[in-house]
């Protein structure tokens, strides 16, 4: 089992939870990349050159700012969107879906992850020596994003939990991809397809009776809280 990149909060809740504890919502088999997200540019085409040039001047130009969001995003997980809903939004007020999120969170890793061993992109700072990223090196395959792909499943799941707030969860999950560009870890290409990933996965979880019994029960506790703390 991959955890290394869960963040703290949800790494000790998946442990509580206990390995096999039940069955998956989704794996791998159930996705066909190459309809999902198709293959990534070929090092030798105008599209990659085209991604690398962006990169440099985006490197050339991000702010401090900028760096710090980034660097505050290397383990980030649901949680960073009580920047959207308010401080209600915790793990502590939230057991229920902080254990539902921890799980889908593991899942999206898990295939995402898949995608990136069969595709075997490798990251932009070991491609080319010119990148210079201002968050950790990650060796693992670089196509699709992981971030990006768990950014948009989180943010498709809050969205149906408050749909009130969709545009603004949705530009927030989708910016945890777009910083790892700004970052210098992922091409724009490995965003855009761990977008697609995740719109996806979380097609299928929605339309999943197992996951949708205990997403209800999340969407109580969120509407109980969010009531409670205004």
């Amino acid at each position: 089992m991959r955890i290394a990149r869960l963040s703290p909060v949800l790494l000790l809740c998946l442990l509580l939870a206990g390995a096999g504890a039940s069955t998956p919502f989704l794996t791998s088999e159930q996705f066909d990349f190459d309809s999902v997200i198709g293959k990534p540019p070929a090092d030798d085409s105008p599209q990659h050159t085209a991604e690398v040039d962006q990169m440099l001047a985006m490197q050339e130009h991000r702010t401090s700012d900028e760096i710090a969001r980034c660097k505050s995003e290397e383990k980030v997980d649901p949680f960073i969107f009580r920047e959207v809903l308010g401080d209600f939004f915790n793990p502590k007020n939230l057991p229920i879906t902080t254990q539902l999120f921890t799980e889908i969170t593991e899942e999206s890793t898990q295939i995402a992850r898949a995608a990136k061993d069969k595709y075997n992109r490798v990251r932009p700072p070991i491609a080319d020596k010119r990148i210079h990223p201002c968050v950790s090196l990650e060796n693992s395959p670089s196509y699709p994003s992981g971030h990006a792909t768990r950014g948009v499943v989180w943010a498709t799941l809050l969205s149906e939990i408050f749909p009130d707030k969709r545009d603004a969860l949705m530009a927030r999950g989708k910016l945890i991809g777009q910083d790892r560009v700004i970052g210098g870890m992922h091409y724009p290409s490995d965003v855009a397809a761990g977008q697609k990933l995740g719109a996806a996965i979380a097609k299928k979880l929605l339309e999943n009776d197992q996951f949708k019994a205990q997403f209800e029960k999340a969407k109580e506790e969120c509407h109980s809280a969010a009531f409670v703390h205004h």
